[in-house]
């Protein structure tokens, strides 16, 4: 397993529940709940107390915890022993850990496309 470096800039402690929509950049670690979305650059890390529901798209994630819904992982998704996906994942490189769970779909792929965010379309085309 690869080593993370990455400085953890974000953390949500287990007994917080955040609803609506979220970014950030760098290592973000939560051991919360989630309801809603996750976007951005860097790495989740999802802590076995932490339960996601609704949308992920992240660079890197790293699953320990629960996620039910969509996830796009641009670089690489890692579902530990104690990981569960319910739901569908898009990423160029994944890693399941025996005991890890995936229940739904998997596409893999270099290049997800990038709908959600037309900013860092303009940005690429404007290079």
């Amino acid at each position: 397993m690869k080593e993370n470096l990455e400085e953890i800039s974000v953390f949500l402690g287990k007994n917080c529940l955040f609803e609506g929509k979220m970014t950030f950049e760098g290592a973000f670690r939560l051991d919360g709940k989630v309801e809603g979305e996750i976007f951005r650059s860097g790495t989740l890390i999802i802590s076995e107390t932490a339960a996601i529901k609704g949308k992920v798209e992240v660079d890197v994630l790293i699953l320990n915890g629960m996620v039910e819904g969509e996830v796009t992982a641009r670089k690489r998704m890692e579902i530990h022993s104690r990981g569960k996906l319910h739901g569908s994942v898009f990423t160029p490189v994944l890693v399941v850990q025996d005991g890890g769970i995936l229940e739904g779909n998997c596409k893999m792929g270099s290049k997800p496309e990038n709908k959600n965010h037309p900013e860092e379309t303009e940005k690429t085309a404007a290079q």
